[in-house]
């Protein structure tokens, strides 16, 4: 019977490698952004998104033709070039809990598998929550690095005179928040106040725990052994985290424009030890990504800031 021996050398740069459509796809998407805006994948500089306003198409039935005009019009959407870099030194994992898993001697490989995959993991959850924040929050003109990469939509609806004003001032308390809901929500048009399960509700997470504890406090099985759920008038809560205090939009999901270039990123997700480069002892990690906010129908969008 012969024998067949098997060498399998693993290359020390496997270990620095992402799975990287699970990283962009943590870095770009929350478990329910494709629910809650309407996602433009694969746009790398410049898009538009063409829309189309009907006059009064209904006519009394004669022989001759007697169309309205009707106005073609385009959208300009447009995405932000950003890049995430990070990277840690060896003599920090040295004097870490992974010197033990690291190993022997001072000039080997230094990188720790189960620690590369954890480092991958919390880059992309924060890089996630910086989108998070720059979409609602985001100003070119903001004194925050992070904020000033990109405008968000709350700059966005401010700035658009279309869009509904629907009030503003500080919300202290559940009788003060279900008023401002209340009063804005009449100021939707009656064609989209009905649409239930298109409309959304964004909110800041301190409106949303106002609210949490607004209701369970009338509730106890709510308040205190179940997950309360989040709608309002029938209508689905989106907390947003990155949004600002005091401020909340009602409109629906398809308004909200999200654009973003994924496609091909992966192929170019970069780890490298420098240690077999330029012999500094650093893993240097970098990711690119283009992200971009807007929003279509403003009269159709009612905001309270």
């Amino acid at each position: 019977m012969r024998k067949l021996k098997f060498d399998l050398q693993v290359d020390p740069t496997a270990l620095l490698a992402a799975n990287p459509e699970a990283f962009y796809s943590k870095a770009y998407l929350s478990e329910d952004t494709a629910d809650n805006y309407r996602a433009l994948p694969g746009v790398k500089y410049k898009t538009k998104l063409a829309s189309v306003t009907f006059g009064e198409i209904l006519k009394p039935s004669t022989c001759s033709f007697n169309a309205p005009t009707d106005d073609l019009d385009a959208k300009e959407i447009d995405v932000c070039a950003l890049s995430a870099m990070a990277q840690i030194c060896q003599f920090d994992l040295e004097q870490s809990f992974l010197s033990l898993q690291m190993s022997k001697g001072s000039n080997g490989d230094f990188s720790v598998a189960s620690f590369m995959s954890f480092y991958w993991s919390e880059m992309a959850n924060k890089i996630n929550g910086d989108i998070e924040s720059i979409r609602w929050q985001g100003d070119t003109a903001s004194l925050n690095p992070t904020l000033a990469l990109c405008d968000g939509y709350e700059k966005l609806l401010a700035a658009d005179p279309a869009v509904i004003p629907g009030g503003s001032g500080a919300i202290a308390n559940f009788t003060a928040l279900e008023a401002a809901l209340s009063a804005a929500f009449a100021l939707l048009p009656a064609t989209i106040a009905t649409r239930t399960a298109d409309l959304r509700l964004y909110m800041p997470t301190q409106l949303v725990n106002i609210y949490r504890l607004g209701v369970a406090s009338g509730n106890t099985q709510a308040y205190i052994t179940q997950d309360l759920a989040l709608t309002f008038l029938g209508v689905k809560i989106v907390v947003c985290p990155g949004m600002s205090n005091d401020t909340f939009v009602w409109t629906l999901k398809d308004n909200l424009i999200y654009a973003f270039d994924a496609e091909g990123d992966s192929s170019d997700l970069r780890a490298v030890n420098l240690a077999d480069t330029v012999a500094e002892p650093y893993i240097r990690t970098r990711a690119n990504m283009k992200v971009g906010f807007n929003f279509v129908n403003p009269s159709d969008i009612v905001f309270y800031q």
